[in-house]
């Protein structure tokens, strides 16, 4: 499969794909069997668009946010979740990750971790939004943190 790249993101199949992160998730839909058609790329509801809304059974937006941007992952997904049940999708799963992907395999063992099912529409416990996030930036931080000498209050207050 040949990627093309300019200045506006990655260009496969003749889809535009705006990061090299969203390529990561096509390809591991790709992976699953979902055909273009079925990933629904760039799904649009009301003025925004959605990166993927597979089989229309699960939206999913991936933007590693706070690694570019340092924007709140919460409150975006919680403005998108809105926006959601603002045009009738209330019982829609919603995924909002932020990983920093290495390649599709290592979207399918997250994925596999949070039990989630992108070919059926399933999430553990099918809630109406999902965070999936590395946790571990916060706990790497947290025990850099606790080795200079912070103290817990405020290593608390800052997550």
């Amino acid at each position: 499969m040949k990627i093309l790249r300019d200045d506006l993101g990655f260009v496969i199949r003749g889809e535009r794909f705006v990061s090299y992160q969203e390529v990561q998730c096509f390809r591991y839909l790709q992976w699953l069997g979902l055909s273009m058609d079925e990933m629904g790329h760039e799904f649009q509801v009301g003025r925004w668009s959605f990166d993927f809304f597979p089989r229309g059974r699960v939206f999913w937006e991936h933007h590693p946010i706070y690694v570019k941007s340092g924007e709140d992952l919460f409150q975006y997904g919680k403005r998108r979740r809105l926006t959601l049940n603002a045009f009738g999708y209330e019982k829609t799963p919603l995924i909002v990750s932020d990983i920093m992907f290495k390649d599709q395999w290592d979207v399918c063992d997250v994925m596999n971790e949070y039990e989630i099912d992108f070919k059926r529409g399933t999430v553990r416990g099918n809630p109406t939004i999902c965070f999936v996030r590395d946790y571990s930036r916060e706990w790497g931080n947290l025990a850099v943190q606790e080795v200079v000498g912070v103290d817990a209050p405020v290593l608390l207050a800052g997550i």
